[in-house]
């Protein structure tokens, strides 16, 4: 048994004397007779503290970026072991601001999370200044020690990173994945609908069990998400995927600054050792505060956070606005494609992942074929597989899944059959991965774990980080399961945790089994002289309960028995 194990980080104030003031000058009336010098007041200098500890961003065999937040202006610098240090050049991150309503929440009785607890009465946070180091000239495949320095925050934050392998070597290479957290202030004392499987009359494992229609996940969202981190912590992981739903509103401050509590803050700090690849979700193009909903703005605004946050690898698309919505990193025999499933064709809803969302005007690429996008990734694909690299891809929509996002598209409701936001049109990539001979394919939306395979590609549905734990279909709006839309071979491979992870009860207590928590592994290892094994574990956070059925506040960390192994070919 593993416990749940979290670490608070205290920003310390410290204060300094003002510099002096001059006290020279004349009365006007005898300029021979100077006024008495007059010892300067004791000023309180305004403490710096870090609103996201330091993270590393677009890692390489010879680089790494290395960025934070503070809430002053001050100066930070990077300490490298046995490299030198760095000095950062503040710059003010004007798009992290706040609306009305997310004011009103912090002051509001119901912020049971506490974010933002020393803010004053009816004030929003200050805006924040962003930091940005990039190293580089290092060695590849190396550990290094770092420190990041901020002048008024008290001690020095310590951490490690460690560059990637050579791009092509023939060396071992763990990733973690996962997606759909979707966090927000709110997922404190919030739990989500839990529902069990049911054999249905056909014998078939994808059923419903209706009694199971209201059930609550007996951990809140928070809580479920802290031990999924500090399980994927734990597995000491190369870098990290996130298949987009990293926050449930793109374009509200305070679920960004949820995710980076998470990430990079008091609850963990993951990120301050393993970099972050993300891909772009439907929530990362939702919301904003004078403008709810899907529309232009609130894709604009959720851009304008995402691209503050976020160094990736460049595609160069004509628009400035496509930059960090898909591009391609290689870490040392893997190559990562990930790709923007946000929005297809407009003018055809089978070609669309989001009816709601006008792609010309939020400046957000069709990623259909012919498209910018499309073209870049068959050049991407090509060049991978002619090098010999392990290709793995991301993007949102799940393409192949059984979830509510997973029926076709259109407009006339789920209750008729219809999704707005279905990720089937992303079927349009099957040919390209089976073409190039990518190993697998991560996912979300659906927010299940969910595997099929086809044709020697595997595709994964990752979406059980944080928030939802849902099961096929979409009960009880509809109990249809789209499972007869799937291929022939996706069927017969299917695999859920739904589905096939049954749960086990003594009485009240909960043995084993169930939707949790987690993320999917890969390991990639070099298999003699030219060939490699990966390796795709899912694993999950198990909340322990005592024989009254409640939970104990303790998590036991373990894998669910779809367990993946390929031979890749080279």
């Amino acid at each position: 048994m593993k416990r749940l194990f979290l670490v608070s980080i205290m920003a310390v104030s410290v204060f300094t004397l003002a510099g002096c003031l001059d006290g020279s000058g004349s009365s006007g009336s005898d300029a021979t007779t100077s006024n008495p010098e007059v010892a300067p007041p004791l000023v309180e200098a305004q403490a710096t503290r870090f609103r996201v500890l330091p993270y590393l961003q677009n890692p390489s065999a010879t680089g790494t970026t290395i960025t934070w937040f503070t809430d002053t202006d001050v100066p930070g610098s990077v300490e490298v072991e046995g490299i030198g240090s760095f000095d950062s050049q503040p710059i003010l991150a004007e798009h992290l601001s706040y609306g009305a309503s997310e004011v009103d929440y912090i002051h509001s009785d119901t912020n049971y999370g506490n974010i933002h607890p020393d803010v004053a009465a009816d004030m929003p946070p200050t805006l924040v200044y962003k930091h940005s180091v990039r190293l580089n000239k290092l060695t590849p495949a190396t550990a290094y020690p770092y420190a990041v320095i901020q002048p008024g925050a008290g001690a020095e934050f310590t951490s490690e990173f460690k560059t990637a392998s050579t791009t092509g070597s023939r060396a071992p290479v763990r990733f973690i994945a996962m997606s759909d957290m979707e966090t927000e202030p709110e997922s404190t004392q919030k739990t989500v609908r839990w529902t069990a499987m049911e054999l249905t009359n056909d014998g078939g494992k994808l059923g419903t069990d209706p009694s199971t229609y209201t059930r609550q996940y007996p951990v809140d969202q928070t809580t479920g998400f802290k031990a999924n981190i500090q399980y994927a912590t734990e597995r000491n992981p190369d870098f990290w995927v996130i298949a987009g739903d990293l926050v449930e509103k793109g374009g509200r401050q305070l679920d960004w600054d949820e995710f980076w509590r998470h990430a990079s803050g008091e609850w963990s700090t993951l990120a301050s050792t393993t970099p972050i690849f993300p891909a772009v979700g439907n929530h990362e193009n939702y919301w904003h505060p004078e403008s709810p909903g899907y529309n232009a703005a609130a894709s604009m605004l959720s851009y304008d956070k995402w691209n503050t946050y976020w160094d990736l690898p460049r595609n160069f698309g004509t628009d400035e606005r496509y930059e960090k919505r898909y591009y391609r990193a290689d870490y040392g025999p893997v190559t990562l494609i990930t790709l923007d499933s946000s929005n297809g064709d407009d003018s055809d809803p089978s070609k669309d992942t989001n009816l709601m969302i006008n792609g010309t005007e939020s400046r957000i690429p069709d990623f259909n074929q012919g498209s910018e996008q499309w073209n870049w990734a068959v050049r991407e694909l090509a060049n991978a597989q002619a090098t010999g690299q392990i290709i793995f891809v991301q993007f949102h929509h799940t393409a192949f899944g059984t979830g509510v996002h997973s029926m076709p598209p259109g407009s006339a409701g789920i209750t008729n059959g219809e999704d707005s936001q279905s990720g089937m049109p992303m079927r349009i990539y099957r040919d390209l991965f089976e073409r190039y001979g990518v190993t697998a394919v991560l996912s979300g939306h659906d927010e299940l774990l969910e595997y099929v395979e086809m044709n020697g590609v595997h595709y994964w549905d990752v979406g059980f980080a944080g928030d939802g734990l849902r099961g096929p279909g979409y009960p009880p709006t509809t109990t249809y399961v789209p499972f007869d839309l799937l291929p022939p071979e996706a069927q017969e491979t299917h695999w859920s945790a739904h589905g096939d992870a049954p749960e086990i009860w003594s009485g009240n207590q909960l043995i084993d089994g169930g939707k949790h928590y987690g993320f999917v592994e890969v390991d990639v290892r070099p298999m003699g002289d030219y060939d490699y094994e990966v390796v795709m574990t899912p694993r999950y956070a198990f909340p322990l309960m005592n024989e009254a059925g409640e939970v104990t506040g303790e998590f036991d960390y373990r894998q669910y028995s779809n367990v993946v192994s390929v031979t890749v070919k080279r």
